[in-house]
């Protein structure tokens, strides 16, 4: 089965003239563990250890931390402006 086009032409060609390339590196780890906890105690030693706090609605974390950029830094700015 073919996919239909939502455009019939290439029109974001016309518009990403100029612009920069975007290449994203992908962050694959090569180990993936489970930590489970007792305490809270435990917990925060945990936090201390490994200098990130560890949040109940958050199941994954970068060791050493990663330092991500939001995409809020990043903006366009028009060249007539």
């Amino acid at each position: 089965m073919k996919q239909t086009k939502l455009f019939d032409e290439d029109i974001h060609s016309q518009e990403w003239v100029d612009m920069p390339e975007f290449n994203m590196t992908p962050e694959n780890p090569i180990l993936t563990i489970k930590v489970s906890f007792k305490t809270k105690e435990d917990i925060a030693e945990f936090e201390k250890l490994i200098d990130q706090k560890i949040y109940f609605n958050r199941e994954n974390y970068w060791f050493p931390k990663l330092n991500r950029k939001a995409f809020s830094d990043y903006y366009y700015k028009d060249k007539q402006i």
